[in-house]
């Protein structure tokens, strides 16, 4: 199997720097532009199964790429719920203990008030993932999410503890970089990450953002 992972494009809230979960904001004109490059960048491609989150931004971002009839909308690709942080601007968080742990201590980091844990997130990426070994070990998969969300689904196909979380989340994948995982039936590994270079507008940006 080979499973391609890519991060919903630009939005208003990303623009302003803001925490944004559950929560939505639409997309901007770099954000279509990306999503264009990235449709562009695998047009030769081909894939068998194609799923998205069905937040609005990254549906609205899969939509740019792909024919709308070949989504598949599947719950558990949807973002961390960063319960009462979301939709407050990163800067206004930079003093908060649980909004450090969530990027440095991930495995002291237990939930924001209304939010998920990452043992939460970590259930749904598992349930995701060995759905995927099940039905699609012979299939080339595309996969829409969210920055958050993607962290802890590529953590948890590398089997890597919830404390090197930070090996991965000290930089935020870009909204339409594309990575690609292998599988053979035991082993997930990596084959490259967050290859933005087919894009126009490359944020490059730090967890604080």
């Amino acid at each position: 199997m080979k499973i391609y992972l890519s991060r919903h494009s630009k939005t208003l809230w990303n623009e302003e720097k803001r925490l944004q979960g559950r929560k939505d904001s639409p997309l901007t004109f770099q954000g279509k532009e990306n999503a264009l490059a990235l449709k562009k960048h695998i047009q030769n491609m081909s894939f068998d199964y194609i799923y998205t989150s069905p937040i609005k931004r990254a549906y609205e971002t899969s939509k740019l790429i792909f024919d709308e009839s070949h989504l598949i909308q599947d719950d558990r690709l949807m973002e961390m719920n960063f319960g009462e942080y979301e939709g407050c601007l990163i800067s206004s968080l930079k003093d908060s203990l649980l909004y450090y742990q969530l990027w440095h201590k991930p495995a002291e980091f237990t939930r924001i008030p209304e939010g998920e844990s990452y043992d939460d997130v970590i259930i749904r990426a598992k349930s995701f993932i060995n759905d995927l070994k099940k039905h699609h070990l012979d299939d080339s998969i595309m996969i829409m999410t969210h920055g958050m969300f993607f962290i802890v689904l590529l953590a948890t196909m590398l089997d890597l503890e919830k404390k090197d979380f930070v090996k991965l989340n000290q930089k935020v994948v870009d909204g339409c970089s594309l990575t690609c995982i292998n599988y053979d039936g035991k082993t997930f590994t990596l084959d490259y990450y967050n290859d933005y270079s087919f894009l126009p507008y490359v944020a490059n940006e730090s967890f604080s953002k």
